[in-house]
């Protein structure tokens, strides 16, 4: 397992499509992308108890596709996403 940080969080808006981008960095300074398409999730405990979790949005940043810079954006077509 590879130990990184999160450097920033965006919530990122093409048309009328909207993510959750993470940018995380590793120790050695390899940049990640990391989208998450689902924010909530349920969830079914051992016991049977069902429960929710949301990803905490907010500290993250609403920025538009466009004003990405290019390597997240170059990152973020090649998994066809936005």
């Amino acid at each position: 397992m590879i130990s990184t940080s999160t450097e920033k969080i965006y919530i990122v808006k093409k048309g009328d499509k909207r993510i959750v981008v993470e940018l995380c960095r590793s120790s050695d300074g390899k940049l990640f992308v990391v989208p998450i398409n689902m924010v909530k999730h349920r969830y079914v405990t051992e016991d049977g108890e069902e429960k929710e979790w949301e990803y905490d949005t907010s500290k993250a940043e609403e920025i538009d596709y466009l004003s990405l810079p290019q390597n997240i954006r170059s990152a973020l077509s090649k998994l066809h996403l936005l």
